[in-house]
């Protein structure tokens, strides 16, 4: 796994949501429906190789070669506010 550059560290301090997994099984992550009352939008910015984000469903096949902390970033919107970056904090073990 790579380790995350400084902008990737200053965004997870701000907006984190953290999961564990383990390497070889799939995750998958239900994002909020509301941001601050305002229904929440959502758009992949980064993530790892065999994910993909539909509405607010977020998926990832894990390999069992994979292990380390992945941060995956995502856009969120909400009405009548500025995008804002969501950072899921990924622990994959063993």
């Amino acid at each position: 796994m790579q380790t995350a550059p400084d902008a990737v560290r200053s965004a997870v301090q701000a907006d984190t949501l953290r999961y564990a997994v383990t390497a070889g099984q799939p995750l998958i992550v239900q994002l909020p429906a509301e941001v601050r009352g305002r229904e929440a939008s959502y758009r992949l910015l980064r993530g790892p190789a065999l994910s993909w984000l539909v509405d607010r469903s977020f998926f990832w096949r894990t390999l069992s070669s994979e292990y380390g902390t992945m941060h995956v970033l995502i856009e969120q919107r909400a009405a009548g506010r500025e995008p804002d970056t969501l950072v899921l904090a990924i622990q994959v073990g063993r």
